[in-house]
């Protein structure tokens, strides 16, 4: 298996950006009567008011191409089992990445119903936001899983990728003199072979101005081991340094497997991890589950809450009725003629089939912590720690912003 030497700092006056407010869904939010803009159409106003309007009921049970958002919920559960067994291994496969996604969480992806996300061209939104990192899993869907209880081998469970400042990146990664450096990770693992625990691949590229993904060269180190054939030494075995600048071998066969040239196939890797990353990210809201100290994320139809935590445990307000679940109400005027902007009402925090759910909707409860675009800096250049922090305490930074409210609109 393949290991980039390691991460992970970030400068510390860095994260003073991420304080800033994102009001990324502002002309949503602004009431469509009277005036009209190129954004938000008037509503239409009639002689008969219409009453308040909440617009969450369940939507339709159609046909649905859930990308990036689940619309159905008879997958998520049998995901999440699947992902905090992966998520708790990785504290021994991958300490860095525990870390941080044990913290703020990894993407959950639904199973969609058409083709797979994007795998030649990154999305304009990626490509314009280009993030400091971003996970999802891959393997936990019942394709995968359906693979590892049949072969009994490791299979791709989660890809994850961190970016770097283009001049401290780690040594063994080909230098690059223009556009984006990542490292981008395939974390293996198994719940059906011989052996339990995830393995970590990793490579690297770059991506240019203009979005082109180029797979960059990674310094091999390896010991060669040779069997002496003459003399007193016959027979006996020696090792020998060898140093190699190239793609990893494990990927070369890998994507000969899939019928592909490696650096084609790990481009589309990448590609396709990103573009679902910024989809789930793109929903309106935010759904975060905790089991113990773990967390995992996945995004929901704004329309499908109450259908989709139908079961919730039961709450009651101080009139003993059932309190309603998180929501979304529409713009409206009352009888009395006064507007009503869109809002959100009900409850954002329960529990759930045995998860401490938390819904929020980034940039107006929280600050986007995914939209946090610093570059990462590799042990190999940091000079002075103290102006840096770690994997760790980014994940406590991050996830305390969203915990605290910060960067949300004051109400």
């Amino acid at each position: 298996m393949v290991e980039i030497a390691g991460v992970v700092a970030f400068q510390q006056s860095a994260m003073q950006r991420i304080r800033k407010y994102w009001l990324l869904i502002t002309t949503y939010f602004e009431p469509s009567l009277g005036v009209e803009t190129s954004e938000v159409a008037p509503a239409k106003v009639t002689s008969e008011v219409a009453p308040a309007k909440v617009i969450s009921k369940v939507a339709p049970a159609a046909e649905q191409d859930e990308y990036g958002e689940f619309y159905f919920r008879h997958t998520i559960l049998d995901q999440l089992g699947r992902y905090f067994v992966i998520l708790k291994r990785m504290k021994r496969g991958d300490k860095e990445a525990y870390d941080l996604y044990s913290q703020i969480g990894a993407y959950i992806l639904p199973e969609r119903t058409g083709n797979w996300y994007e795998r030649d061209v990154l999305e304009p939104r990626w490509l314009e936001l280009r993030p400091s990192f971003g996970m999802v899993l891959h393997g936990s869907r019942s394709q995968a899983a359906k693979i590892d209880k049949e072969k009994k081998f490791y299979v791709p469970f989660a890809v994850y990728f961190k970016k770097y400042l283009s001049d401290r990146a780690p040594t063994t990664v080909q230098p690059v003199n223009s556009g984006d450096v990542y490292c981008c990770t395939v974390y293996w693992d198994t719940f059906h072979g011989s052996m339990k625990g995830g393995a970590p691949t990793e490579f690297a590229l770059n991506i240019s101005s203009s979005g082109e993904v180029h797979i960059l060269k990674i310094l091999e180190n390896k010991n060669i081991t040779i069997r002496g054939k003459k003399g007193k030494g016959r027979g006996s075995t020696f090792t020998i340094p060898q140093r190699r600048w190239g793609v990893p071998e494990f990927f070369e066969g890998w994507a000969k497997e899939h019928g592909e040239d490696v650096r084609p196939f790990l481009a589309s890797v990448f590609i396709e991890t990103a573009n679902a990353q910024i989809a789930a990210a793109n929903s309106m809201i935010k759904v975060k589950a905790y089991k113990g100290r773990l967390a995992a994320i996945f995004s929901v139809n704004v329309l499908r809450t109450p259908y989709f935590f139908k079961d919730r445990d039961l709450y009651v307000n101080d009139r003993g009725k059932k309190k309603k679940i998180f929501h979304i109400v529409k713009t409206h005027i009352r009888k009395t003629g006064s507007v009503v902007r869109t809002h959100f009402r009900g409850m954002r925090e329960f529990n759930w089939k045995g998860y401490r759910i938390r819904i929020t909707v980034p940039g107006w409860h929280h600050v986007n912590t995914h939209d946090l675009d610093i570059g990462s800096t590799d042990e190999e250049h940091v000079e002075d720690i103290k102006d840096y922090m770690d994997t760790a305490v980014l994940g406590k930074t991050l996830s305390g912003l969203e915990e605290d409210s910060v960067g949300g609109f004051r109400r």
